[in-house]
């Protein structure tokens, strides 16, 4: 047996062509992660279980400063720094014997993180528990998620315990997933209709770590459908979601009562993208077919488009659409780990959409597609593939890499390309999805137990000011770009000739204090000089010339006339890229830090600070501006 998950996964593409399907919303973004194997480097790797332990490790969430995850092997939540990838928290599940068996989902909203639990020892038990993000103190736990069921026609009804099968999707403090339902006893415990279920996320009992959280039963799957694997999305004022038979339901967020249901009759193994724009829903379901469906603004269904993207197989993963097109894996044929895969982008603009063209891949990928836009009609692609080789052992030989494609206006072909391949130690199948950070960092987690932090080799960045030394950093360092300077002002002197002087010695007096030496120079009558006080200043110059004994003999001082220069302050920082604009910030003495430039060209990056006040030390840093999950995110270069 190479991993629970493999076998698990083909038993069901062999039954209903389902496999492992989607993953956690990623979106389309500003970040530039590294984008060949050679800029690629690798951060950390922290593998969680050794080898032949076949526990479930969840998908991981990557939420600020932090990368979160649940696994099996020690019945915990961890809390893991996704700058070196050390474990700073952890927490033991509900139960010692808890399992989240082969879902391993988890969810992240309203400060809380939340597990799935499918089993208890051999027992089913669906319950959702919650932990506190900052501490991962146990916040509340949901009741067991039950049906009743009798087992012939009059016999008495019993009460069976579902499975936690779907993805966790949380919106406005609310909690949504779908069960497998199941037996005791059964093989996957999904083997039963499913249900949908709806839960508040509040800690209304602050005093206790053990609430009992009630949840709200919304929909029952289709006939031998389930909610396996399944995730929600947020349209307009609806959460959308399907169950693995192909029925799609509306959910009314406010009332959590069903509006609309949609049987599409194929079996639908993967997840569903939205377009804001359209306000068209897209996913694929049968062979390999991508439908496009509008939602109306009462969450009623509207026009339906499909179009066939391969003749023969299945796609398990969530696509992901942008500026017209939709960008999806699948597999060739009815075994996604044997049979090779596709890439594909379809043309979703024109009336009838249109496969654009198509890329082989080792086999098909079920998280979602993660789309960074490289240019205002170019975008490049980064996903995994559940592909691995493996000896006569069963030891993987290889596997889990991350894969990219590059896709512009007009291209009719592309080509795949690896980003990142494990080393031996931590080769293996990979069903995830690729997360990307404010920093470009990628981090993913595949069969070996282990997780991954992606960076990149970036250029070194230089800030340098018109009086200031070079320094050079780059991104091991921990300290953020900011470069202090201390704001000085030329001043050009000249003064008259002195028959026979040899030289000069230049004197300055700030207002009323007393003249002091500034520099000595040779014949030359003109010197420019810098000084650090906002005051008047005098000058005056002392010829001299030298004696037998190589002595100086000074003449008389006499003045020198000033012309001054302007007050500025210059900050130059190279070799910048990677976001899509940049802010110059400045702060003053002790002043706050205010954005004095804003720009979205990187390169090289420059600000002059006019009128400033001399003697005063300023401070600049940079800031570079990404959008990552649709929001603005901003993080100082270093």
């Amino acid at each position: 047996m190479r991993t629970m998950k493999r076998v698990a996964a083909v038993a069901l593409s062999v039954v209903v062509l389902m496999t492992s399907g989607v993953s956690a919303k990623a979106a389309v973004t500003d970040v530039q992660p590294a984008k060949s194997k050679e800029e690629a480097v690798e951060k950390w790797v922290n593998k969680l279980m050794p080898d032949g332990v076949y526990d479930t490790l969840s998908e991981i969430k990557v939420v600020g400063n932090y990368i979160y995850a649940a696994e099996d092997s020690n019945h915990r939540i961890i809390k893991i720094n996704k700058e070196n990838g050390k474990i700073e928290k952890e927490h033991s599940y509900y139960k010692a014997d808890y399992k989240q068996y082969y879902v391993g989902n988890i969810g992240y909203g309203d400060g809380k993180v939340y597990v799935s639990y499918a089993t208890q020892g051999t027992n089913t038990v669906g319950r959702i528990e919650a932990f506190n993000a900052d501490t991962l103190e146990p916040v509340w736990i949901s009741e067991i998620a039950s049906h009743n069921e009798r087992s012939t026609e009059g016999a008495p009804y019993l009460v069976v315990n579902d499975v936690v099968a779907s993805k966790l999707f949380y919106d406005n403090g609310h909690l949504y997933f779908g069960t497998g339902a199941g037996t005791p006893g059964s093989s996957y415990g999904w083997d039963k209709i499913g249900k949908y279920y709806v839960l508040d996320t509040a800690d209304e009992d602050k005093n206790k770590t053990d609430e009992i959280k009630k949840i709200k039963e919304i929909a029952s799957a289709s006939t031998e459908g389930n909610f396996y694997l399944k995730d929600g999305i947020k349209v307009g004022n609806y959460i959308i979601t399907s169950d693995t038979k192909g029925k799609l339901f509306v959910i009314d967020s406010n009332t959590f009562k069903v509006v609309a249901t949609k049987e599409m009759n194929e079996v639908f193994s993967g997840g569903m993208a939205y377009d804001n724009t359209t306000n068209t829903i897209y996913f694929v379901a049968g062979i390999n077919n991508l439908y496009g469906i509008k939602i109306n603004t009462d969450g009623s269904f509207g026009e339906t488009k499909k179009v066939q993207v391969y003749k023969t197989g299945y796609s398990a993963m969530t696509p992901e659409v942008y500026n017209g097109k939709v960008y999806l894996t699948g597999s060739k044929g009815t075994d996604g780990i044997e049979n090779t895969g596709y890439f594909a982008v379809v043309d979703v603009k024109s009336d009838e959409y249109k496969v654009n063209y198509t890329v082989d891949i080792p086999a098909y990928s079920l998280g979602e597609m993660l789309v960074v836009k490289t240019g205002s009609d170019s975008v490049r692609l980064y996903f995994a593939v559940n592909y691995a080789k493996f000896d006569e052992n069963s030891k993987a030989l290889s596997g889990g890499n991350v894969y990219c494609v590059d896709d512009k206006q007009g291209a009719t072909s592309g080509e795949l390309k690896t980003i990142y391949e494990p080393d031996k130690d931590h080769v293996q199948l990979c069903m995830n999805t690729i997360h990307v950070d404010e920093k470009g960092t990628l981090y993913y987690i595949n069969d070996s137990r282990s997780i991954f932090a992606i960076g990149k080799k970036a250029a070194s960045i230089t800030p340098s000011t018109s009086n200031a030394t070079t320094t050079v950093l780059n991104e091991t360092k921990t300290k953020p770009v900011t470069k202090t300077v201390k704001s000085t002002r030329s001043v050009k002197l000249t003064w008259k000739k002195k028959k026979s002087a040899k030289g000069y010695v230049i004197y300055a007096k700030a207002g009323k204090g007393k003249y002091k030496k500034v520099t000595t120079v040779g014949k030359k009558t003109s010197k420019t000089i810098k000084v650090n006080k906002d005051s008047s200043y005098k000058f005056k110059v002392k010829p001299y010339k030298l004696t037998k004994k190589n002595k100086k003999k000074y003449f008389k001082a006499y003045a020198a006339k000033a012309k001054f220069g302007s007050k500025t302050v210059k900050v130059t920082f190279k070799n910048v890229t990677g976001y899509a604009s940049y802010k110059v910030q400045m702060k003053a003495g002790k002043a706050a830090y205010k954005t004095v430039k804003t720009t979205t060209k990187g390169g090289t990056i420059t600000y002059t600070k006019k009128k400033a006040k001399v003697g005063t030390t300023y401070k600049f840093r940079l800031k570079g501006i990404n959008k990552v999950n649709g929001k603005t995110v901003s993080v100082t270069i270093k």
